[in-house]
């Protein structure tokens, strides 16, 4: 007998606002990183400065890519569609960037490397490719042509566009491409006409299978016999490259990014290297796909019955089957369990109560992400692991969906109300939209106008610091994290303000290299530690401003010696050693080095 387990809605919704803040959390540090990012970004080299944005956020470098956000951000990516608009040191920056951070070049490095270089993706991929397998281009051989036109030198031109390894293999290969491109015999063109490309198309949609051509070329001969076979398989190919078939795990990476990120397309196009509208296509067809009944042929059951006997996981059986998304074969395979083992102990997918879906999301936060063990909960609950991973899911994109609806009907009523009054209203708001105030605070990402609110000893507000103070001790109590979203719409002060001023009012702080030489300069005008705190902070204790100048100057004071200074203290000993007491002798030694 399964030993049941009771969970108020409360606590259940407590589990759904932990993975709100986790997602909450990764906003803010996207916000974050995009704006010094952007704070940071070179004219004169046309990219950001990263070293500058992973100090800052103490992160890796590759995480810090992937939280940046272009669509937040106000530098646009340059286009370098040919191997002449890269620049050497452009081209050695790629080079140094791939190399350090990747041990295999795959096109998950493109998006990341893209967002380094401040150059579109694919103009990425290119370069790279032109380094590690140099060949000559015609855009290549027709700008070499001129710089020797002008008498530039192979040495200055090999400098210019480092890509072969030697002067003489970048020579070599101009000669070669100029000879090879005189001589090249003319491809025949055939010009398509409207109607014929719309008869190859309808053959496509009619006899094409993802991998398999030869069943719409034949009809494709028959249909234009006075075409040659390399003509029309040209066509053919140029057709179906443009409308990629949808594969199961194009849809399970699409479904994960839209759970991570919400329905932002151009992100999530840009993190499956597709485009945006291709983005979205996918995640409508896995939405019509669980909306259509899927019908099931015989041979199609027999080999899913093959299987369930086999042990054979959903993803393997979608493969084997063919026809069928891994979600299809899931549902199906869940079915023909509980006809075939209709007195055990799993449940029906339909009966799932209150309870036990409160139960399934306590139990899943326990869990860290990627790390959950679904067999286990399946047993405390008593249903199977299967059907657990897909209540779970169910649950989540509710959850999801619910809240993107919120965060655009919120975000455009705060959107009129500030164009038209320069405030917001919330109670009005959440009057309109049939949500409390709370709930509106969290959608909004309506942010034009927002104050800054920089710490300053000398104009700094404690009614501002205690109402913001106040707010979160109401919304957010401990345990439950802060969302700086709602407090930020609260203030109508810039989130990344309102947590570095939560951050001083705990009496935290930052001891940065720079904070430490202020303390320093303070210390030596006279200043008493007390002072110095309220320069820096408006709740900074003493003892942790002397604590990090004492620790600060004991750790300057123990600087190691270099290896001359090793070798000339070395030298001292040995010279008066035997005539001086080891007193004397180390005054001696402090003395004549600088240290």
């Amino acid at each position: 007998m399964t030993k049941r387990f009771e969970i108020s809605q409360e606590s259940m919704e407590q589990a759904l606002a932990e993975d709100d803040a986790r997602l909450q959390k990764k906003i803010e540090q996207s916000i974050r990183v995009t704006q010094l990012a952007d704070q940071s970004y070179n004219e004169e080299h046309g990219r950001c400065d990263w070293d500058s944005v992973v100090r800052d956020m103490d992160i890796p470098l590759v995480e810090c890519l992937r939280l940046f956000d272009p669509l937040l951000s106000t530098v646009s990516a340059r286009s370098l569609p040919n191997i002449t608009d890269w620049s050497a040191d452009d081209l050695s920056t790629l080079k140094s960037f791939v190399s350090e951070h990747f041990s295999a070049v795959t096109a998950d490095v493109w998006p990341l490397a893209g967002v380094y270089m401040n150059v579109e993706q694919k103009d990425c991929s290119m370069a790279h490719s032109m380094c590690s397998f140099p060949q000559m281009s015609a855009v290549l051989h027709e700008a070499i042509t001129q710089h020797r036109n002008a008498n530039m030198e192979w040495k200055d031109i090999f400098e210019k566009y480092p890509i072969f390894s030697r002067i003489g293999g970048l020579r070599n290969a101009y000669y070669q491409f100029k000879e090879f491109d005189d001589s090249k015999p003319k491809a025949i063109h055939i010009e398509w006409t409207d109607a014929d490309t719309c008869r190859i198309q309808e053959l496509v949609q009619t006899y094409y299978k993802p991998g398999n051509k030869r069943e719409v070329l034949i009809q494709a001969q028959k249909a234009f016999p006075d075409i040659s076979q390399e003509s029309i398989l040209g066509k053919i190919k140029q057709i179906t490259s443009k409308v990629p078939g949808i594969t199961s795990d194009d849809i399970d990476r699409v479904k994960k990014l839209v759970y991570a990120y919400g329905k932002d397309w151009a992100r999530i196009g840009q993190e499956i290297n597709d485009t945006p509208r291709r983005a979205e296509r996918i995640w409508t067809q896995h939405r019509e796909q669980q909306k259509a009944p899927q019908t099931w042929s015989e041979d199609e059951l027999n080999t899913l019955r093959r299987c369930i006997h086999d042990g054979v996981e959903m993803a393997e059986a979608s493969r084997l089957i063919g026809t069928k998304t891994r979600d299809a074969c899931n549902a199906k395979m869940l079915l023909l369990k509980s006809t075939v083992t209709n007195n055990a102990v799993q449940k029906s997918q339909d009966c799932w109560n209150v309870d036990d879906a409160a139960r399934l999301v306590l139990l899943v936060s326990t869990y860290k992400r990627g790390e959950i063990d679904w067999e286990a909960i399946g047993k405390d609950i008593g249903r199977s692991a299967d059907s657990c991973h897909i209540m779970h899911t169910k649950l989540q994109q509710k959850h999801l969906n619910l809240k993107i609806d919120h965060t655009q009907a919120v975000s455009g009523e705060v959107q009129k109300q500030y164009e038209q009054h320069h405030s917001v209203d919330w109670a009005e708001i959440a009057q309109q939209l049939g949500l409390t105030e709370h709930e509106c605070l969290e959608a909004n990402q309506f942010n034009d106008g927002k104050a800054r609110w920089i710490y300053n000893p000398d104009d700094f507000s404690w009614n501002m610091a205690d109402r913001m103070t106040s707010f979160i001790k109401d919304n957010y109590p401990k345990p439950l994290p802060v969302n700086y979203t709602a407090v930020s719409n609260y203030m109508w002060i810039d989130m990344g303000d309102c947590a570095q001023m939560a951050s001083l009012l705990r009496g935290e702080m930052s001891w940065t290299a720079e904070t430490l030489a202020r303390v320093e300069k303070l210390r030596a005008q006279g200043m008493k530690f007390v002072d110095i705190g309220k320069q820096l902070s408006p709740a900074l204790s003493a003892q942790k401003v002397s604590n990090a100048y004492h620790n600060n100057m004991q750790s300057k004071a123990h600087t190691s010696l270099s290896d001359d200074e090793k070798q000339q203290a070395k030298d001292i000993m040995n010279m008066h050693a035997e005539q001086m007491p080891f007193t004397e002798l180390r005054k001696l030694v402090a003395q004549k080095l600088p240290h």
